[in-house]
């Protein structure tokens, strides 16, 4: 996994709304991403990846402003499983993991936008 943090102040410094990859899964074939039990198994991967994130940049900026375990207006994921939001400056930083359908990838990342 990527550096969190590095990631957030690189993006939190942009002018724009910003996304990126802190993981990501690609099954390899139709049978692999219909096998339940492996896709469970990532589940529990990408939660505690999200759990470890989470944590690092509740360090670096404190404790995050909302989470939750389903889609967030700030975040442009669908089929979000967890996601944490802070408010920097005028600026939304996310971080979540996300499963839109069983032929896509497994997602987990880090963006920003801007407040309203």
């Amino acid at each position: 996994m990527k550096s969190p943090t590095k990631l957030a102040q690189r993006l939190l410094k942009d002018d724009e709304d910003g996304l990126e990859e802190l993981r990501i899964h690609e099954f390899a074939d139709d049978e692999a991403a219909h096998d339940d039990d492996q896709t469970e198994e990532l589940y529990a991967e990408f939660a505690t990846d999200f759990e470890t994130a989470r944590t690092e940049l509740s360090k670096k900026f404190g404790e995050p402003k909302r989470i939750g375990t389903e889609e967030d207006e700030a975040i442009p994921l669908n089929g979000v499983l967890h996601f944490a939001v802070w408010e920097i400056d005028g600026k939304l930083l996310y971080v979540a993991a996300s499963h839109e359908d069983r032929e896509v990838p497994i997602l987990l990342m880090i963006g920003t936008s801007y407040a309203d």
